[in-house]
């Protein structure tokens, strides 16, 4: 730490404060910058130490004479603050109440003394302002952002589970009203510098260029005015204006009960909190938030999602097993084989991203067809990429990607596959987005295996999760290649070994093969999804079904099957179901009745009767509890985990968490399978599987949970 003289001649010699994570210089005579620079790091986190740092300096500022005013600024090219320290926080998850409390009130102590310095306090933002980091800012007297687009503004904590500990519940609503304040806390998201202004918790917006010239200019103003002190005096009271209180937090209420993207637990928790806190003066209204902040605090919904944080964070760094130092070749121009609903999901969300795409069916129409709907675009519109319906193979000899995205058969596709290969250059990847038939099943048909790998998007639409299969030949540059372009696409890779159904479909099939067990021993479909979605998937294993469709579900399970998978059982329910039309929600009609194929869903009074024949009632069993009826289901889940890793599919237990969450939406605030098994316990596990066993020996648990329940191990 330096500690320089207060005269403006050594001043210009360097800094006047310095640590390692900050800067404080004199700019010009009486203006002050605080520049944050966490070495080693893209990032400044409100870690102990840089909150340390800050505390010492302002102290050290708020003596110092002849200050008029101080500008927090961020070395950082892309982000201001990332918010609070994520791995203290996990660290700290079974504190009593009486240490989150004193965390919040630690943190607020020193981000105080913003507001209480003798000097204007601006906040000069450029780049990510998120969480505590814009608690921060929203202590000084003053904010100024960049129009930057990388310049992004809100309170996330929600979607860890956890709230604002640092007074941004108690000040964001104090500055831009209640109506905002509880939108922006209680969804998470995050807004442009522009909307932040129009909402009121941001007051000017510039270019990045302007950013410290503007800041100056704007402590000038205030200085001169001194609407600071008076804008001090405001804050400490209640919100000004609660006129619309009451139907406000009806609204956002009925918002968050509703949603299908956020757990409601820390959302009402929050909600509840600011609509009591913003009728007391500003002291009060920080002890409700340390209680808000205490009620979620190591919840383990908060837990969970905490998990899903790190998870998605290693996948930026780590997309499973690819070579990141290869530079992968850049997809202008993609081929794509098969206009149905995934060839045409695929080429919509390649063209929304830039890349140019050559659609091709067995039949023409279909193509032609696709491609007139998505000339709509507006990136295809205003020249940027292209969509084209090719007749012939040919039309993809400058693509440097070909995906065949074909009916799922295996004959089918090497048919396909040949003929891509015999048309394009010797670089040109080719990859199938099979969603169950091992890769090196299509790579035996082709000459250049080394060109070859799976793509597979779960749903290009609903889910952000691909899947990228090395085959056995498969080129580390065409594994990287494809991980780029999957990255390109803003979806998240997760590169794995080659094998049936891969990670999603056989996590997926361990579900489904499970609740047609139960199904078939007496209880019913309504039963079993309620179960299910009473954990927390958005539907159950039958809606999940008729959402896939019961044929495709058909052959993607005896693709496993015959590939000699444990998790698969070939059910006489689904081909009853195929033969009688029942395909799910494209036909109308599956385990369920759809009226508007888009709409809800209605219960079949005929099915009952349809699957009768194959419920076997020839023993008395007792009648499964919903948690009864998930445990089952999830254990078997575990099992197919476990499996998958002794055969070593993915580079890390991790990937199999991060796959179930954004391949088939496992709900986040979980944390994943294996996070949940062990938050449940492998004894619980064990104790459920070996409870299947009886009747199914097959499910009994693998070695590898066998051995880890022995040791009272865990996966995290």
């Amino acid at each position: 730490m330096t500690i320089e003289s207060s005269s403006n001649e050594s001043a210009s010699n360097g800094p006047i404060f310095s640590t390692d994570n900050l800067s404080v210089a004199e700019i010009e005579p009486g203006v002050l910058l605080m520049t944050l620079d966490m070495p080693d790091s893209g990032a400044n986190i409100l870690t102990p130490e840089l909150f340390s740092d800050i505390d010492q300096a302002m102290q050290q500022l708020a003596e110092r004479p002849n200050v008029s005013g101080l500008i927090l600024h961020s070395a950082k090219p892309t982000i201001f603050i990332a918010g609070a320290d994520l791995k203290g926080i996990v660290a700290t998850l079974d504190w009593p109440d009486e240490e989150i409390i004193k965390f919040c009130e630690r943190g607020r102590a020193v981000m105080a003394r913003f507001s209480r310095c003798p000097f204007v306090t601006v906040a000069a933002i450029h780049g990510a302002c998120v969480g505590g980091g814009l608690e921060l800012p929203l202590w000084c007297d003053c904010r100024i952002a960049t129009s930057d687009r990388r310049t992004k503004l809100g309170l996330p904590e929600v979607n860890l589970g956890l709230v604002p500990g640092w007074a941004g519940t108690v000040r964001l609503p104090r500055i831009a009203g209640f109506a905002h304040a509880a939108d922006l806390v209680t969804s998470g998201r995050l807004v442009s510098a522009q909307d932040a202004k129009t909402m009121g918790f941001v007051d000017e917006v510039v270019e990045q260029e302007q950013l410290i010239s503007e800041a100056k200019e704007m402590i000038r103003r205030v200085k001169t005015s001194e609407s600071f002190i008076r804008d001090r005096r405001a804050i400490m009271g209640p919100v000004a204006d609660l006129s619309n209180l009451q139907d406000t937090v009806n609204q956002l209420g009925e918002r968050i009960i509703n949603s299908p993207d956020v757990f409601p637990f820390a959302p009402t928790v929050v909600l509840e909190h600011m609509a009591r806190s913003s009728l007391l003066p500003q002291t009060e209204a920080w002890k409700s938030e340390s209680l808000a902040m205490a009620q979620v605090y190591g919840s383990p919904a908060s837990r969970g999602l905490l998990n899903h944080f790190f998870l998605t964070d290693r996948n930026k760094k780590q997309p499973g097993l690819v070579d990141l130092k290869l530079t992968p070749t850049k997809v202008s121009r993609l081929g794509i084989v098969g206009a149905g609903l995934m060839g045409r999901s695929i080429a919509e969300i390649s063209l929304k991203r830039g890349i140019s795409v050559v659609l091709l069916d067995a039949k023409l129409e279909l193509a032609e067809k696709a491609a007139a709907e998505l000339s709509a675009l507006p990136s295809v519109q205003d020249g940027s990429v292209s969509i084209d319906a090719a007749s012939d193979y040919s039309a993809f000899a400058d693509a440097q990607l070909v995906i065949e995205s074909v009916v799922e058969t295996l004959d089918v596709k090497k048919g396909v596959l040949q003929k891509i290969e015999a048309a394009v250059s010797a670089e040109t990847i080719i990859a199938t987005n099979t969603s169950a038939i091992p890769i090196e099943s299509l790579a035996a048909t082709i000459n250049r295996p080394r060109n070859f790998c799976g793509i597979h998007f779960c749903h290009p639409e609903l889910m952000s999760l691909v899947e990228v299969v090395c085959g056995e030949r498969s080129a580390e540059q065409t594994v990287a290649t494809a991980v780029g372009f999957v990255r390109a696409l803003r979806k998240m890779p997760v590169a794995m070994n080659d094998g049936a159904g891969f990670v999603v479909n056989r996590l997926l099939a361990a579900m489904l093969d499970q609740s047609f067990r139960i199904l078939m021993q007496g209880s019913t479909i309504d039963e079993i999804d309620s179960a299910i979605r009473d954990f927390g998937f958005k539907g159950g294993p039958f809606e999940i079904m008729d959402i896939i469709g019961t044929d495709t579900c058909m052959y993607a399970g005896r693709t496993m099957w015959e590939c000699g998978l444990r998790c698969v059982t070939l059910s006489p329910i689904l081909p009853k179901m195929v033969k009688t039309g029942r395909l799910g929600r494209k036909a109308g009609l599956g385990f369920y009745r759809y009226p508007d194929p888009q709409g809800e869903r209605q219960a079949d009074d005929q099915l009952p009767a349809i699957i009768e024949s194959y419920i076997d009632r020839s023993s008395e069993r007792p009648e499964l509890e919903p948690e009864k009826i998930a445990l089952q289901i999830l254990s078997a889940m575990v099992l197919e985990a476990a499996n998958i890793l002794e055969e070593e599919m993915v580079d890390d237990f991790r990937d199999i968490d991060l796959c179930v969450i954004h391949g088939f939406s496992f709900p986040k605030h979980k944390g994943g399978i294996l996070f949940w098994a062990d938050q449940v316990g492998l004894k619980t596990v064990n104790q459920t599987l070996y409870e299947i066993a009886e009747e199914e020996s097959r499910m009994e648990p693998s070695e590898l949970l066998k051995t880890m329940r022995h040791g009272n191990q865990t996966f995290y």
